[in-house]
């Protein structure tokens, strides 16, 4: 995930949201948790 422990982060999405975000995952054959990082990783410009 990175160099250090992770820390956990709730966010709340709604339904539609949520339903995309675990249709990509399934789709790449991951997780929810990996989209998101992955996302904000991209957005944020951090590797």
């Amino acid at each position: 995930m990175g160099s250090g422990p992770a820390g956990s982060f709730p966010v709340r999405l709604d339904r539609e949201l949520r339903k995309a975000l675990d249709e990509r995952a399934a789709a790449e054959s991951t997780t929810a948790s990996d989209v998101v990082r992955e996302a904000l990783r991209r957005y944020l410009n951090v590797s």
